[in-house]
């Protein structure tokens, strides 16, 4: 009897974990890597002024991360960031569109309550892959109801891997 109501449990929890998300995650395993900045520099240098610098890793199915002045924004996934005294706590994740090799990138930061005052942040972030350069636009969309876009900022890309 004890031995049946074991069986019967283990049955369920294999059912369980075939159901729940974790069955369903899937890895990520970028195939190249590219950079892009005001002007080209290592990775390394990039730290010093890692608000101005864009890491793109794209996989075979054109799933990405971009890391931007430590934060991911992923297609694939939100990423979730704490109020840290280092850190906004914000929720971040990211679209793609496109036109031939130029690539529309929408980098999304959801501000949590009280962390700003802005409540949503949207980066464009254009490259256009034949010419390796970009053009970067920031929107930011008050809690308020108003939004203020930011100047545009423009640079180099360059693979990096």
């Amino acid at each position: 009897m004890v031995n049946f109501k074991i069986k019967k449990l283990l049955g369920i929890m294999v059912l369980g974990l075939l159901w729940c998300n974790i069955s369903n995650a899937q890895i990520f395993n970028f195939e190249k890597v590219y950079m892009c900045g005001p002007k080209k520099i290592s990775y390394d240098e990039q730290y010093k002024v890692r608000g101005w610098y864009y890491t793109i890793h794209l996989d075979k199915n054109e799933r990405f991360i971009i890391r931007n002045n430590e934060y991911n924004y992923s297609s694939f996934e939100k990423t979730y960031y704490h109020t840290l005294w280092v850190q906004n706590g914000k929720i971040t994740s990211a679209e793609l569109s496109k036109n031939s090799n130029i690539y529309y990138f929408e980098l999304i930061s959801i501000y949590l309550p009280g962390a700003t005052d802005s409540s949503k942040r949207i980066k464009y972030l254009d490259i256009n892959f034949d010419t390796m350069t970009y053009v970067s636009k920031i929107k930011d969309l008050n809690a308020d109801g108003t939004s203020k876009m930011l100047n545009p900022t423009s640079g180099v890309c360059w693979k990096e891997w």
